[in-house]
């Protein structure tokens, strides 16, 4: 278990908080681009979703804020209020929600060419945050030139809009396989709004043993693979973070985490039947203390320069194929509470990767605090480089196709 302090040392996302600011040393995906034209998809998932004193569900608010229509488009990341934008040149842009003069909001502002023009008094803005324009003031006034306004950098990689709310220079975009190779089909799914805190969609990942029960019953698209067997993990921590490779009587699987919310997983067809390689990433960003916005990624590669014809009842996504599956995950976490309680948790010998997690987070937010970068930080050349997870994340029942 753990205390109060060290429960809201891990959960808390805001400016200021530990754990935000751990975060906000890493980019985030915060949106499906709207120029992604390959495959790209939303789970269609009812659940309700209580989100800025409103009602809506799962797939409603995580469309409102995980894809990006090219229009200003106001969006929550880590606590903070945000418009994510186009000017008419192409460049993206992220700023603070409201206009510095008078508090009106840049989701009802007026792309133009160099930025973005409140709609209120036509105070215009670039991508970094400088004024460069105040229509009402004097023509000789200086005053645009001592105001800045709160932007972030915003890049685009493989079908995602990622960005950086952290100090100083951005850090390197990690190029993570899934979505930087392009000698294959990638899909980019949006799997919604859940209603709770990051964290404990988090650990849900290094809780391998979960899947031979939450998933093994009547429905679960898993149980045809998983069956009912409990799984035997190993955890290992390296550079990236844990690697978790479960057993079975008949096969052995192993998934990444990598720093600071990725999963990176091998991704079997539907019954295992079809061997084809397939590989996935799920992304957890978090959107303030009680909403985390779930993005994922599923890569088929190409082998021998083709695609695979895919059987009746095979997609490149995984969006509807796994609907119960997520269903399932999201009932159990969401059940939790907003923010669990982790006073009242009684831990085993099966949670041994879940307490793992929490060490390396919170070394990470201790160096942090110390002035350093932690790990998966990286700035220099050498670490620009292509992250290939292929030979560590596998699945047995999953066979490279023959040529």
């Amino acid at each position: 278990m753990l205390t109060a302090e060290e429960n809201e040392l891990l959960t808390r996302v805001g400016p200021g908080t530990p754990a935000g600011e751990w975060l906000r040393r890493y980019w985030h995906p915060i949106a499906i681009s709207e120029r992604w034209d390959g495959i790209k998809t939303l789970w269609k998932c009812d659940e309700p979703v209580e989100y800025k004193r409103r009602w809506g569900t799962v797939a409603s608010y995580g469309e409102q804020l995980g894809t990006f229509t090219g229009k200003p488009t106001p969006v929550r990341i880590l606590g903070e209020d945000l418009v994510l934008f186009r000017d008419a040149s192409g460049n993206l842009g992220l700023i603070g929600l409201r206009c510095p003069h008078r508090g009106a909001s840049f989701e009802y502002g007026r792309v133009r060419r160099e930025g973005i023009e409140c709609c209120y008094h036509g105070w215009l803005f670039d991508v970094a945050g400088n004024c460069l324009a105040q229509p009402a003031e004097p023509a000789d006034s200086s005053f645009k030139d001592k105001v800045k306004h709160l932007a972030y950098p915003v890049r685009e990689l493989g079908g995602f809009i990622w960005a950086y709310l952290g100090p100083g220079e951005p850090p390197i975009l990690p190029r993570l396989d899934v979505v930087a190779r392009e000698d294959g089909v990638r899909a980019c799914e949006n799997f919604g709004l859940w209603p709770c805190n990051y964290f404990q969609v988090l650990e849900n990942s290094p809780d391998t043993t979960h899947t031979g029960i939450l998933h093994a019953g009547t429905g679960g698209e898993r149980s045809d693979i998983w069956g009912h067997e409990i799984p035997h993990v190993i955890w290992s921590e390296d550079e990236y973070g844990i690697l978790c490779v479960a057993e079975r009587s008949n096969f052995r699987r192993s998934a990444h985490i990598i720093m600071p919310t990725i999963n990176r997983l091998p991704q079997p067809w539907p019954g295992g039947k079809f061997k084809w390689p397939r590989h996935s990433a799920i992304f957890r960003t978090p959107v303030d203390d009680t909403h985390t916005l779930i993005l994922s990624v599923v890569f088929t590669p190409f082998v021998d320069g083709r695609a695979p014809e895919l059987p009746p009842g095979c997609t490149f996504d995984i969006t509807d194929q796994l609907h119960v599956h997520r269903l399932q995950d999201l009932q159990a976490i969401v059940s939790q509470d907003e923010i669990y309680d982790r006073q009242q948790e009684r831990l085993g010998a099966s949670d041994r990767g879940v307490i793992m997690l929490r060490k390396l987070i919170r070394d990470g937010i201790e160096a942090v605090q110390r002035g350093e970068d932690p790990p998966c930080v990286w700035r220099t050349p050498d670490r620009d480089r292509l992250l290939d997870f292929t030979d560590t994340v596998f699945d047995e029942l999953m066979v490279p196709a023959l040529a």
